[in-house]
């Protein structure tokens, strides 16, 4: 049977639980997350918000985050699947609701960090109900949920915003989180009683050990954090700062939501034929490619490709790392899913700092030019995987 992505879908249950775990990420991660993104230019414009503001915001929501990816890994989170869920998306959505009822920096600043807390708690969730039982193949379905959350954020942002400016945006997209909140519950909430007993049985009977592969994909991911977390949260800002260039500042970031929805699939499918080793490889270095052409080439052209590559590969690395992780901690899932996340969070706070220190005391282009080397360091850690360090019950190796 194919092991990554090629997993047949037997039954309506399991057709059910995918689209849940989907529209739990679009919610999460696509909306609540990233949803920013888009906003950011409105905010700007209308309420003239600072780039102060700006970088607090996003800060405090990557803190969030960091908590939220810590708390995920605690024996208690995996006993309650059922009450995560359900209030992770009320809140999420009634975060979002929050937003413009207030122009306080403050009030702002704690509604960031709930949201990025949340995002983190939902997507460990998620991932967990989801890819449980051994259905770690699902992956590069489901990561697909934060493409299409992005692409929703990317299309309907413009349409929300000629309806009422930056209020009408934040409203309108808790509007349509509720609509796949209220799909991931209805889909996921009996799933996730099923998955909390087999995890707190098997939970009982194995320790979480880490290897010399553990440690090369905890290096890689939080090296992978640290390099995406600047372009994808400020890419539209930044395009829209160059007058040449700020009409295609939207379609940039609706083309990187475009590419991002299918980038998992056919990740997996990219994997089954080669390896995930190589598929790795390629997506890290396609990433650093993709990043580097606006700075080396300021076009429309070199943004648009740059986008296209940047988003064809940020969730495939994602979800080639959490199957690989699946595979190596079958037994301790949703603890391996969490650790992940939780050296991704704190690469994501790393990230902005040095990209912030970087533009002041050199040049605009110097945090893409960082976010590259590390990419490239990424991409030389995963060089030492072997399948001489882990095997596995599968035939399929690493390397």
């Amino acid at each position: 049977m194919i092991w990554l992505g090629g997993g047949s879908i037997k039954n309506n249950r399991t057709i059910f639980t995918l689209i849940g775990g989907i529209c739990a990420l679009s919610l999460a991660m696509g909306i609540s997350r990233f949803g920013f993104t888009p906003i950011i230019p409105l905010m700007q414009r209308d309420i003239g918000v600072t780039e102060w503001n700006i970088a607090v915001m996003a800060s405090a929501n990557y803190l969030g985050y960091l908590i939220g990816a810590f708390i995920s890994r605690k024996q208690w989170v995996r006993k309650h699947l059922r009450s995560w869920l359900g209030g992770g998306i009320v809140t999420s959505i009634m975060l979002l609701i929050a937003m413009p009822l207030t122009l306080n920096d403050l009030p702002w600043s704690l509604l960031r960090l709930l949201s990025g807390f949340l995002s983190a708690i939902l997507f460990v969730v998620a991932s967990s109900i989801t890819l449980g039982e051994g259905r770690s193949d699902w992956a590069g379905y489901l990561y697909s949920g934060v493409g299409i959350g992005i692409a929703f954020t990317g299309i309907f942002v413009p349409i929300f915003d000629n309806a009422g400016g930056w209020t009408a945006a934040w409203q309108g997209l808790a509007m349509g989180g509720s609509i796949f909140g209220i799909v991931a519950w209805y889909t996921l909430a009996e799933a996730s009683h099923v998955v909390a007993g087999k995890s707190e049985q098997i939970q009982t009977q194995d320790t979480f050990r880490r290897d010399y592969v553990w440690y090369v994909l905890l290096i890689s991911y939080g090296l992978e954090g640290i390099g995406y977390i600047i372009t994808a949260t400020f890419i539209v800002q930044i395009i829209k700062s160059m007058p040449e260039l700020s009409h295609i500042a939207n379609q940039s970031w609706i083309l990187i939501g475009l590419a991002a929805a299918p980038s998992t699939y056919l990740w997996a499918q990219f994997a089954n034929k080669t390896s995930i080793k190589v598929s790795l490889l390629l997506a890290y270095g396609m990433q650093a490619l993709g990043i580097l052409l606006p700075v080396v080439i300021p076009s429309q052209v070199s943004i648009l490709a740059g986008g296209v590559l940047f988003g064809g590969t940020f969730m495939g690395i994602t979800s080639l790392t959490i199957t690989l992780a699946s595979r190596v901690k079958p037994k301790a899932q949703l603890q391996a899913i969490g650790e992940l996340t939780t050296v991704y969070a704190l690469g994501q706070i790393i990230g902005p700092i040095a990209a912030a220190y970087l533009q002041r005391y050199f040049n605009i282009a110097a945090p893409s030019l960082f976010a590259v080397v590390v990419l490239l360091l990424a991409l030389l850690v995963l060089t030492t995987l072997s399948i001489k360090e882990h095997s596995f019950a599968n035939k399929n190796s690493i390397t």
